[in-house]
């Protein structure tokens, strides 16, 4: 009997970690990395569930924040959470530097209420205004980018805010860190690195791109790397 693929380090859509922010932009630029890349996140009942978890937090920061309306979804990807906005009742934007990502989004959102289309865009100079949407949410993003350029484009997405950012966060204090830090001590192979940040460390990141913490969602406290974070305007539009 052949058993049905899983999702796996050998997919399609899987960009090299280890590479810099110019080749991932043009790693998700591809029809063959777009048509895999749901299967490669979502293929499994525990991707789901992290997909699930993540949503969990983002609808709590949305909440939190009170003021939102419209959000610009960036990068939108393949509509992973763009569709779950504007199901929510926000008046939502989608964009990416990849045509072919939205492509896939627009053919499976089709006819999604308040879903107002897409932008083709680099985040480090988007084609809006200052202040367009109430709130820019990026998730699963920053992460692939060097601090020196992640503070630009950080900067940018709160210039076209009013006043919120809902970005993610790799950090620090969790269990997963430090067991690939003893696994490092003691010269254990690992495949993985470490991106993550500490609180203060984001802090002074975020400040650097005119942006404080208003609020910290953890994923899932101490187990989970991974935070959703309500940010701020330190000066709103």
């Amino acid at each position: 009997m052949t058993l049905a693929k899983k999702p796996g380090r050998g997919d399609v859509s899987r960009a090299d970690r280890t590479a810099n922010y110019a080749y991932k932009k043009r790693f998700y630029q591809s029809s063959e990395v777009a048509s895999d890349y749901d299967f490669h996140r979502f293929g499994s009942p525990e991707r789901q569930r992290r997909n699930a978890r993540k949503w969990k937090m983002i609808e709590r920061a949305l909440t939190h924040a009170g003021t939102i309306r419209t959000v610009l979804d960036l990068p939108c990807g393949t509509g992973r959470f763009t569709g779950h906005l504007a199901r929510a009742g926000y008046d939502v934007v989608g964009s990416d530097i990849a045509m072919e990502m939205m492509q896939v989004a627009a053919d499976q959102l089709v006819g999604t209420p308040r879903l107002h289309g897409y932008v083709r865009a680099d985040a480090e100079r988007l084609p809006l205004a200052d202040g367009a949407v109430d709130c820019v949410m990026s998730i699963r993003f920053l992460l692939h980018i060097d601090p020196a350029t992640r503070i630009a484009i950080i900067r940018e997405m709160a210039r076209v805010s009013t006043r919120w950012l809902i970005l993610d966060y790799r950090h620090k204090h969790s269990y997963r860190y430090m067991t690939l830090r003893l696994r490092r001590a003691l010269g254990v192979p690992s495949a993985r690195k470490l991106p993550q940040v500490s609180r203060a460390e984001m802090a002074r990141e975020l400040a650097a791109a005119g942006v404080r913490v208003s609020k910290i969602f953890p994923i899932a406290p101490f187990f989970s790397d991974k935070w959703v974070v309500l940010c701020e305007k330190t000066v709103p539009a």
